[in-house]
């Protein structure tokens, strides 16, 4: 067995697979590291609709072991990190020990960069389209609903290019490493939100907001801390149903953009890891065995479903 597959809901299954090399262009990875995020968690508990079986894990590190083709950028044991977009657009996760895609899906990474470091490109990737979209510029304060990896990479970014992040959130762990991070602006959803927005922002609330999606947080919020005609970002990993109510967004008039891609920004989000412009080393996710998956997968629904928001984990392939 070397491949795990959502069966049906809450049910992995092992199956042995093979992968071999079918075009010019193709490249065979053994996997290190997969990333099981909250989408994946939420196709294998059947919030997300997928047909079955599925192999799950978009998130995923590799090394080279087999390509038929001489390359200046991939070579045999060259440390790659494979397209999230590539396992959605083709339903092909990478939950296995072995992969085969174009070389054009595979991503070298570069000595300064480990494999760990590397697991959070998808959430600097779709960062970063989140901050071109919002055409944040020098100064501007940015209210970010939502603490997690995702939200934190945010704010950390938004430092970088010297603006003003203020991370809204009810969980105490994300904000106490929002704070490790140098993340200055950290509020609670509490009474006092919209007079503190006020406080900070010299009276003005802020005219860029991101709302991750798969936060615990009311969209409706997002009425304390805008002016009109502000740009909000809707954003996350999961795509799993949720409900927004759009009457703030509507009397303000609000311009609403929703960002779920970042795959064009990979190359920049691994060049600012290996500039060392992100603080990566307090998202501390347990790792667990490949054999073990099954459990590990139901032990992190279980926890969703009591409301802790750490399920998130990694899995070691080797």
């Amino acid at each position: 067995m070397n491949n795990w597959q959502i069966l049906e809901p809450n049910k992995l299954g092992g199956i042995t697979t093979t992968e071999n090399l079918e075009r010019v262009d193709d490249v065979k990875v053994k996997t290190i590291n997969c990333f099981i995020s909250l989408e994946d968690l939420d196709k294998y508990r059947g919030e997300i609709k997928i047909d079955y079986p599925s192999t799950p894990c978009t998130i995923a590190v590799g090394q080279v072991i087999e390509t038929l083709k001489e390359s200046n950028y991939l070579s045999k044991g060259s440390k790659v990190f494979l397209s999230p977009e590539h396992a959605k657009t083709t339903q092909t996760g990478y939950l296995k020990d072995f992969v085969v895609l174009p070389t054009s899906k595979v991503y070298a990474l570069p000595k300064n960069v480990s494999e760990k470091e590397a697991l959070y490109l998808n959430h600097i990737s779709l960062a970063l389209s989140v901050i071109d979209e919002l055409k944040i510029e020098k100064g501007n304060h940015v209210a970010i609903f939502g603490g997690s990896i995702l939200g934190n990479i945010l704010a950390q970014l938004i430092m970088y290019y010297q603006s003003v992040p203020i991370i809204i959130d009810s969980d105490n762990e994300n904000l106490e490493i929002a704070h490790k991070t140098n993340v200055y602006y950290l509020l609670k959803n509490d009474k006092n939100l919209e007079s503190d927005i006020l406080s900070i922002t010299g009276g003005r609330k802020c005219s860029k907001v991101i709302f991750i999606s798969d936060c615990d947080l009311n969209f409706d919020l997002i009425d304390k801390v805008t002016r009109p005609s502000a740009t909000v970002a809707v954003t996350g990993i999961s795509t799993a149903k949720k409900k927004f109510s759009l009457s703030y967004a509507l009397d303000k008039e609000l311009d609403v953009k929703f960002i779920k891609n970042g795959s064009e920004n990979v190359d920049a989000g691994i060049n600012l890891i290996a500039q060392k412009a992100i603080n990566l080393s307090y998202f501390d996710l347990s790792s667990y065995k490949f054999e073990y998956a099954p459990k590990h997968f139901e032990n992190a629904v279980n926890r969703l479903e009591n409301d802790d928001s750490s399920a998130e984990f990694i899995i070691d392939m080797l």
